[in-house]
């Protein structure tokens, strides 16, 4: 009983690992920072990803109550023929919005685009004669179709639900009494879940699909969650096969960690 606690929380403590450092990695992460303005503190978090059913709130926390705001954005246009010149133009044109005061914090609201539609932003900061401006260079803002938070739940329970089996597979190299056959169907069910059903469910919601347009079948799915059920499904059938199962569990749990960590959505 010692011994599988020991497992499981080992492989909890992977699989929170393993996620921290795809999070922090990912290019959809915030960019945050701190400055100091007249020795007060400044901070700010630019997202990159935004899901949400209402408009974006920016916001900038600072306790200097002497500092004013605006934020700039404009639209990234894709590279089309057919759009006229005035769309090109209105495109290369920054909008801007004035920050509102709201106790410690600068909020302002950039209006919500449609599904896969990007922005530029970033804000300026006054002060008396000087001028802030976060940070360095625009940041590129995705939006995505709202997704219920029970689709959300279902999508992050599944794949974390297959990392998590996925390492306990691999650490029954060190258990003597082997479980890794019942494991190995836990993980490719949970992994079948993510990718069969959630994940083409999830993304029809993220593309603003339901109930307003049909999209490809490839566009519902992504190449991590393929790449993860077709590896269990593989593990599944060797291990079924080989005698000695416990090196090929060690092996497809570590190539679960890379694929989710390389392999971006």
């Amino acid at each position: 009983m010692k011994h599988s606690l020991i497992l499981w929380s080992s492989a909890l403590f992977l699989t929170f690992i393993t996620s921290y450092i795809q999070r922090g990695t990912s290019e959809y992460y915030p960019l945050t920072g701190t400055i100091g303005i007249d020795e007060k503190k400044v901070s700010y978090r630019f997202e990159k990803i935004y899901n949400d059913k209402n408009d974006f709130s920016f916001i900038i926390r600072t306790d200097n109550p002497d500092i004013n705001a605006v934020v700039k954005w404009k639209k990234v246009y894709p590279s089309n023929p057919n759009l006229s010149g005035v769309e090109r133009e209105n495109g290369q044109e920054w909008k801007i919005i004035e920050m509102k005061k709201d106790k410690e914090a600068l909020i302002a609201h950039i209006p919500r685009q449609n599904a896969g539609e990007k922005i530029l932003y970033f804000a300026e900061i006054k002060k008396d004669r000087l001028k802030y401006t976060i940070p360095d260079r625009p940041v590129t803002l995705l939006f995505l179709g709202y997704v219920p938070s029970m689709i959300s739940f279902l999508s992050n329970f599944a794949l974390f639900g297959g990392l998590l089996l996925s390492f306990r597979t691999g650490l029954e190299f060190f258990n003597e009494n082997e479980k890794i056959k019942k494991l190995t169907l836990f993980t490719t069910a949970f992994f079948f879940v993510y990718t069969i059903a959630v994940t083409p469910l999830r993304k029809s919601y993220e593309l603003n699909a339901i109930n307003n347009k049909v999209v490809p079948i490839t566009s519902l799915f992504d190449l991590q969650s393929i790449l993860l059920f077709l590896l269990w499904i593989e593990a599944m059938i060797l291990v079924f096969k080989v005698k000695n199962q416990k090196p090929a569990a060690m092996v497809f749990a570590i190539i679960t960690a890379l694929v989710f960590l390389f392999v971006r959505i």
